[in-house]
């Protein structure tokens, strides 16, 4: 896999995890670009992809997804977006084993499609469920704050925003934080 293709993996991963979480629980969960789970406002799951990259290849990657599951928050939260858990969307338990099968089945049927270069559909779904898409979105990173309205994920993962001036900007993972703006 080529080194700026690898946000793939983690596309791959979350529909996984939408896919099981819909299956296994019921619930609908979206994807808060770059790699998280919501539901409605709240967290449900994070997604990390590390990787190395050796001649523009990727030599290796990690995957990772922590979901609350059969959490229950007994008080507020601190910062940080406010959480959901399965336990908390359905009012009963979900079992792991179930849901870690479907993640595992879903994810091996996805990654089959990237290894036989048949992207299309994987970039579809995703946008289709991208919780920002057409909305208002502020990106901060340490340079700068960009507000517009969130147009699609590209082939990369790069998040495409239009500006206040009608310009589209491309947005890379890992150097932005993005919060909805109010509406």
């Amino acid at each position: 896999m080529d080194g700026d293709r690898v946000f793939a993996l983690t596309m791959v991963l979350a529909l996984a995890g939408l896919k099981a979480v819909k299956r296994v629980a019921g619930v609908k969960a979206l994807i808060k670009w770059p790699n998280d789970l919501y539901v409605g406002t709240r967290k449900l799951a994070g997604i990390l992809t590390e990787f190395s990259v050796r001649e523009k290849q990727v030599d290796w990657a990690v995957l990772g997804m922590g979901m609350n599951v059969g959490w229950h928050p007994e008080v507020p939260q601190g910062s940080g977006a406010p959480a959901t858990s399965l336990l908390e969307e359905t009012g009963q338990e979900v079992s792991r084993n179930d849901l870690l099968i479907e993640i595992l089945k879903g994810f091996e049927a996805f990654y089959g499609d990237v290894v036989r270069g048949s992207m299309k559909a994987l970039y579809d779904e995703w946008n289709q469920n991208c919780l920002v898409l057409g909305k208002a979105v502020i990106i901060e990173s340490d340079i700068e704050r960009i507000e517009g309205r969130a147009l699609r994920i590209d082939e990369c993962g790069a998040l495409i925003i239009e500006d206040a001036k009608g310009n589209e900007r491309r947005i890379l993972t890992g150097d932005v934080s993005l919060r909805l703006a109010s509406p």
